[in-house]
């Protein structure tokens, strides 16, 4: 009687897929406005996730140090001005206070997740996103030189996940610090009038 011969093999082969996806859009020159794009494309793999975006508007930010400069003319009350003048900046600096605390949550919740996509040398544009398709499969395959190959045991996954370019990662982190220091602007610039306000409130 024969033996064939028989022998295991570990078999292990990984398949990594590059493609460009999302839809080209035109996006406002600053830096909030691609920050809330990139979070925007990052919600289709983070489906578990509540990703906020930025509030944001065209000429926010120009609005915002007009305003922050503006505030210091509370200071007007104390030579003889309106007490309306630092009540109207205390309000107005609350307010802006309000956008950059919701702005302060996305850099908290938003961005770390955002952030842990990997980095891309190679992407030629900020508009354009890439979606990369890992395949792995894992198995024992029994070789038999006479009946051919067998597999005693097989697995295979897939992940998909997007990828960034340095500019992108570089605009996102320009995106918290500046918001980050409007927030802290308009702290003192509503403490500063509301210095004013209390003080001069029975003149």
């Amino acid at each position: 009687m024969s033996v064939e011969s028989t022998e295991v093999d570990r078999l292990h082969c990984r398949q990594v897929k590059v493609e460009e996806t999302g839809v080209s859009v035109t996006v406002r020159d600053a830096v909030h406005a691609y920050t809330n794009h990139y979070i925007k494309q990052s919600r289709p793999y983070f489906r578990d996730q509540q990703l906020k975006t930025y509030i944001d508007c065209p000429y926010l930010l120009n609005i915002a140090r007009g305003m922050g400069v503006a505030s210091l003319f509370g200071a007007l009350v104390a030579g003889g001005g309106s007490i309306a003048l630092p009540i109207f900046f205390f309000i107005a600096c609350l307010l802006f206070l309000c956008i950059y605390c919701q702005h302060e949550r996305v850099n908290q919740k938003s961005l770390p997740v955002v952030l842990k996509q990997p980095v891309f040398k190679f992407q030629r544009d900020l508009n354009e996103f890439y979606e990369v398709t890992v395949t792995e499969l894992d198995g024992v395959a029994l070789q038999n030189y006479q009946a051919g190959i067998g597999f005693m045991k097989l697995s295979q996954g897939k992940i998909k996940f997007q990828a960034f370019n340095k500019s992108a990662i570089r605009h996102m982190s320009d995106a918290k610090c500046q918001s980050r220091l409007m927030l802290i602007f308009f702290l003192m610039a509503a403490a500063y009038n509301c210095y004013f306000m209390v003080a001069y409130s029975n003149k």
